[in-house]
């Protein structure tokens, strides 16, 4: 009984000192953190956990041998908690892996997965494998479970969106991507797919814009975005005539028309058949002989006159029109018209709220027993009858 207060002291004191080397690890001071830890082992209540992250700290220290040393006595040893016996195992298993041992790391995530199912990074880290080696259908499984474990562990979302993609799941794939982007942000592989998918989407959109009038011609088309350029590629068969002097225009009348934003150019690129060498490769402007957008100074004055807050905006975007055109931006001219007909309207909707909210509110007030505004605009009548009231009473 004597020695019952010292052990407890002790292991207080073990405890603390296994805080403070949490303290070292989380700064990443792992040669400090492994002297700690190694203080706090011999009189913790849980040396198992304590041997855990001395381990981990060993194993970013890339003292491998020590660190296996450590997770092996956890395995090992008896009354381990399940999670811990898990952690040792995973940990050993990312060892392995990075030893060449495939065959027993795979060994060790399913040891840990049999200790805690619900420990996500031993199914992240076997659906990598798995992706190595082709098991899409035991990889996605294992992703899945990661995410349901663990649904903030973005790197899982990022694999289950390329596989996803893979197979030919592209609205999985998006889902998954987006959220990974959504919750990380440096997650620059899954920002840059995502550009990619939707480019190629635009793409096949612009494909099918062309392909109605090309396919009366006889021919094939495909659209590739090129910065601020469109490659059009024209695919005819070896018996199939084609004028590339008129293509252009016909292009033009079909997209022309869809404002493509930052979109100035394109190139017409013709194959013939299988034949390698294009046979031809031209540049064209897309908004060539394109009329001027509309200045619209009606309605700017209009809205310089009725509500000039509006209306001074309205009118240095009309006096914009005429000069972007003139430089070549199409594009900007196109949206500084349009933004001429928005001010306009937003001006003569707010004149209408400005008027019709003090005539609404006579309206109503005039259907109250007594008016507001009947007793100030009768000031003499009121005189009067008070007058002669007097009058009466003398």
């Amino acid at each position: 009984m004597k020695h019952l207060p010292s052990s407890w002291y002790r292991q207080q004191i073990a405890k603390a000192v296994y805080r403070r080397g949490l303290t070292y690890a989380s700064q990443t001071d792992h040669k400090k953190a492994i002297a700690t830890f190694t203080k706090a082992l011999s009189d913790h209540p849980q040396p198992a956990k304590v041997q855990l992250e001395r381990g981990i700290c060993y194993f970013k220290n890339n003292q491998s041998e020590k660190a296996i040393a450590d997770f092996e006595a956890i395995i090992q040893a008896d009354n381990t908690a399940r999670f811990t016996l898990a952690q040792a195992h995973h940990h050993r298993g990312l060892l392995r892996l990075q030893s060449g041992n495939e065959a027993g790391a795979l060994a060790d995530w399913s040891a840990a997965i049999a200790h805690c199912e619900t420990y996500p990074e031993p199914h992240y880290q076997r659906a990598l494998v798995s992706l190595s080696q082709g098991l899409h259908d035991r990889a996605l499984a294992d992703l899945n479970d990661a995410i349901a474990a663990n649904p903030t562990l973005m790197l899982a979302y990022l694999q289950r969106g390329n596989l996803r993609h893979q197979l030919g799941d592209i609205p999985g794939a998006v889902a998954d991507w987006e959220i990974a982007v959504c919750n990380d942000f440096t997650l620059e592989t899954a920002k840059q797919k995502l550009a990619t998918i939707k480019q190629d989407a635009h793409d096949a959109q612009l494909s099918a814009v062309l392909q109605a009038p090309l396919a009366e011609k006889g021919l094939t088309v495909e659209v590739n975005h090129n910065n601020s350029q469109l490659d059009i590629h024209v695919h005819r068969q070896l018996g199939t005539g084609v004028n590339y002097f008129t293509l252009p225009k016909l292009i033009q009348q079909h997209l022309a028309p869809l404002h493509l934003s930052e979109i100035n150019r394109f190139r017409l690129i013709g194959h013939l058949a299988d034949v390698n060498r294009p046979e031809w490769n031209q540049s064209y402007d897309l908004y060539k002989n394109q009329p001027c957008p509309p200045s619209n100074w009606q309605p700017a004055i209009s809205a310089l006159v009725t509500f000039p807050p509006l209306g001074i905006p309205a009118f240095i975007q009309a006096i914009r029109v005429k000069k972007l055109y003139e430089s070549g931006q199409y594009i900007e001219s196109v949206r500084a018209s349009k933004a001429v007909k928005r001010f306009g309207m937003a001006g003569s909707i707010t004149l209408s709220c400005l008027v019709l909210f003090p005539l609404t509110y006579a309206a109503f007030d005039s259907m109250k027993e007594n008016p507001t505004f009947s007793a100030a605009e009768q000031p003499e009548t009121a005189t009067r009858s008070a007058y002669q009231r007097l009058k009466k009473e003398r």
